[in-house]
């Protein structure tokens, strides 16, 4: 599913075998709210259009899908890998003195500069 951000509000901690996780009220566009849970800060901001997929219905919960497909390389084509590699180090540095960045915003940025270099 898709919709924007219209307003998060926090609500507290949530802690299981995975951790302790802080837990986010997010309105949407659509009408629609759920509960997110994230390691630190809400990664998504007021405005932003987010990919999320609900997770339990009874509870009102979902989480944010990251997995836009990122474009893929003919093999040889050593610019297009290139690129890809440069734009990953790119978001790597830029999230390094964040201390709450994890794996996928690194990857979702990368992907928006690859986008961004290829598609101008």
């Amino acid at each position: 599913m898709q919709s924007k951000i219209t307003q998060i509000e926090p609500k507290g901690t949530y802690t299981n075998a995975s951790g302790t996780f802080n837990k986010y009220q997010v309105y949407l566009a659509n009408g629609n709210n759920y509960q997110f849970l994230a390691k630190g800060e809400f990664k998504k901001q007021v405005g932003d259009e987010i990919e999320f997929e609900i997770t339990n219905q009874q509870y009102n919960t979902a989480k944010l899908v990251y997995n836009k497909p990122m474009p893929t390389a003919p093999s040889g084509n050593r610019e297009q890998i290139i690129v890809r590699q440069s734009m990953v180090k790119a978001a790597a540095d830029f999230h390094a003195s964040r201390p709450n960045a994890d794996i996928e915003t690194v990857i979702a940025d990368a992907t928006k500069l690859i986008n961004f270099v290829n598609n101008g």
